[in-house]
């Protein structure tokens, strides 16, 4: 297993093409996000990248023209209108097809809480997806190109809001397949909506796979696929959303809560609580009480 960072290239772009490297000041690294490298390549034949263990994430969205990505074992074609989003720290591999040149913008860029939108970005299939507002899309990539081109004082925090404009249209690209709930396979809603009835029983993923006559493997990855998290998340939610209105609008206490949440353990239903809200179920009925 390679264990440092590692990349190949043949850097076979036209003139036109631009490549700018940043860097980041410690307020942007601490609170944005934020570009490291972006550009627009024009490429030229025998253009590749082979790359792993760099501790960044790339957006390429092709403008013309075809390409090729091997990410995670899998063998992608990029064409117009369709981008890709990784993690560096994976092999990838990507390259112009000889023919019909790519063309492309492209961005590394981290922040504090990329791996959040990558994780959920990653719960589609695929890391390639066309994107739905491409006028915007291609819009929002010149417009971070060019604030690169000029920097300012406020270059920083314009480009994190352009760079969350790029990361949020691609979740809604990836995800809009599943935007209506009429697409969510009948089995799936009725899962979802029986956990959100018994909640507070004892609910594990054997128990839903007996109940709907399902492969438990196959209830995990579907729900997943459709609801975005797995059935034991879910259930949690379900869970510390019960506790919380609770804390707010009941006189009952704590481990009342949590038995009526279906956490009959006190301490773990604090720790829960606390993982997830970042806060104690007591500081959060006293803060919206005040």
């Amino acid at each position: 297993m390679t264990k440092h960072y590692r990349e190949k290239a043949a850097h076979n772009w036209s003139e036109d093409s631009i490549r700018l490297i940043t860097t980041p000041s410690r307020s942007a690294k601490n609170s944005f996000f934020y570009v490291e490298e972006a550009g627009y390549f024009q490429t030229k034949p025998g253009y590749f990248t082979e790359r792993e263990k760099l501790n960044s994430y790339l957006i390429v969205y092709t403008l013309d023209g075809k390409g090729f990505l091997t990410y995670h074992g899998q063998k992608y074609k990029l064409q117009k209108n369709q981008a890709f989003f990784i993690s560096c720290m994976d092999y990838q591999h990507y390259k112009t097809d000889q023919e019909e040149l790519w063309e492309f913008n492209w961005v590394h860029l981290n922040g504090s809480s990329i791996r959040g939108y990558y994780h959920y970005f990653q719960s589609a299939d695929s890391p390639v997806v066309t994107i739905k507002n491409s006028s915007d899309f291609k819009s929002s990539f010149q417009q971070l190109i060019q604030n690169q081109q000029n920097f300012t004082a406020h270059s920083e925090p314009i480009s994190s809001k352009l760079l969350t404009d790029l990361l949020t249209e691609l979740l809604c690209s990836v995800h809009s397949k599943f935007e209506t709930e009429t697409y969510i396979p009948d089995a799936m809603q009725a899962i979802i909506r029986y956990l959100e009835k018994y909640f507070n029983t004892a609910v594990s993923l054997d128990h839903l796979a007996a109940r709907f006559n399902l492969s438990k493997y196959h209830l995990a990855r579907e729900f997943k696929k459709y609801a975005g998290i797995s059935p034991h998340e879910f259930l949690i939610t379900c869970r510390i959303t019960y506790a919380k209105n609770a804390l707010k609008y009941s006189n009952d206490s704590i481990s009342e809560i949590a038995e009526d949440a279906g956490i009959p353990n006190v301490s773990h239903f604090i720790n829960l609580f606390k993982d997830r809200e970042g806060t104690t179920p007591l500081a959060y009925r006293k803060k919206w009480r005040i």
